[in-house]
């Protein structure tokens, strides 16, 4: 799940259980910059998953996708 306000990024298993997340907002690794966050539109990104799993983040603010293994 994108968790855009937070800039971070959370994992769920199939029963809504938190299994892990990660993320803050700057320009580093392991980093985003989903929008300001004035108003709920403010905020852009987006996340896709693989089918061996990895984990892609659009981090629209810092103009670049980022991967994560599974």
């Amino acid at each position: 799940m994108l968790d855009a306000g937070n800039a971070r990024v959370q994992v769920f298993d199939g029963t809504g259980q938190f299994i892990t997340g990660w993320g803050t907002k700057g320009r580093g690794a392991d980093q985003f910059d989903f929008g300001s966050g004035g108003r709920s539109i403010d905020f852009a990104g987006s996340l896709a998953v693989d089918g061996e799993g990895f984990i892609y983040v659009a981090d629209v603010g810092n103009q670049r996708i980022q991967k994560f293994a599974p």
